[in-house]
């Protein structure tokens, strides 16, 4: 079965997104759609798209579409995807998920009334390395859980840029944060009963650097750095009862880690990737199979982690011009 797929947005997260459908045999993009008709035309003509859209709502009344991709900033998701989904749309919307709670209960609320597949794209929870980590820590390759920490910082210095815009939903956490935040949520497998974390916001009023330590029920703590202001490791760390793994940056489409077991000599594995086609693959088959949402990524985990980014934001004192 091959599925149709328009593009809607056409900067960098999109241009990766197009080059990858372009790797699997039953993707087509048929379709890209941006606020100008020049950019459309750019980036349709960049990767062989045969609809050029001037704008959004062009994209979304396409009936060649099947399934359309949201690669626009964050602040603009709820909108878009409700607009693609009462469409008729099949939608896979980049993550951070949406601005808070609020909107994604209201996309949610828009899949379910259309009957139609909606997943967050958490690329990292579908890339292979990743998937075999998740694993072999549930096999108990290091015992018991103990920590859990992560790091996503970098040098973003441009003030105009969409990082530093509060209207546009800009801080550290959405973008490069949620990577550290849920990478213990994915390895663990729950979600934290507590967290607590401390930031510096900008003149702005968004978080330029932001830490912080949950709690998880099964007992497990995790640590998350994130700034826009310096390059960190981009590397995670997972420890056991019975060893440690380390995980070679960038930690979110890790193509290596090492397992150290306890008295044992270590072990590194090596997978490759072929980055965000995996999660495009498993939406593909989802909506195949006839199902409305993914179970990797279920609709419910991307409301706890909007909740979980929720509290952060309100422990540091980052609110939104929407949110006002």
């Amino acid at each position: 079965m091959t599925l149709k797929w328009g593009i809607a947005a056409t900067g960098g997260i999109a241009s990766k997104m197009a080059a990858a459908l372009q790797t699997l045999d039953d993707a087509e993009i048929v379709a890209v759609g941006s606020r100008s008709p020049e950019s459309a035309t750019t980036f349709a003509n960049k990767f062989g798209i045969p609809q050029a859209h001037g704008s959004y709502a062009e994209l979304f009344a396409d009936p060649n579409v099947d399934i359309v991709y949201i690669a626009s900033p964050h602040s603009h998701h709820r909108d878009m995807a409700v607009a693609a989904l009462d469409a008729g749309k099949h939608v896979l919307c980049e993550k951070a998920f949406a601005v808070n709670t609020t909107e994604a209960t209201e996309m949610v609320a828009a899949a379910r009334r259309n009957h139609r597949f909606l997943m967050e794209a958490m690329w990292t929870w579908f890339i292979p390395g990743n998937v075999e980590l998740k694993r072999r820590i549930a096999d108990g390759a290091i015992g018991k859980v103990l920590t859990v920490d992560a790091d996503f910082a970098l040098d973003i210095s441009a003030t105009n840029g969409r990082h530093r815009r509060a209207d546009l939903a800009g801080g550290a956490l959405l973008d490069l944060g949620i990577y550290p935040v849920t990478f213990a949520c994915h390895v663990l497998d729950e979600y934290p009963d507590d967290v607590k974390a401390m930031g510096r916001l900008t003149e702005s009023g968004v978080d330029a650097t932001l830490a912080g330590v949950a709690s998880f029920p099964a007992g497990a703590l995790s640590t998350f750095q994130t700034s826009l202001d310096g390059k960190s490791g981009l590397s995670a760390r997972i420890v056991g009862t019975a060893g440690r793994i380390e995980v070679e940056a960038p930690f979110w489409f890790a193509s290596a880690f090492t397992v150290y077991r306890s008295g044992g000599i270590a072990e590194r594995v090596e997978i490759s990737n072929n980055g965000l086609a995996h999660e495009a693959a498993h939406a593909m088959e989802r909506i195949a199979a006839g199902h409305l949402e993914s179970d990797v990524v279920t609709l419910d985990h991307s409301l706890q982690t909007m909740r979980l980014l929720d509290e952060i934001r309100a422990q540091v004192g980052v609110i939104y011009p929407s949110e006002t």
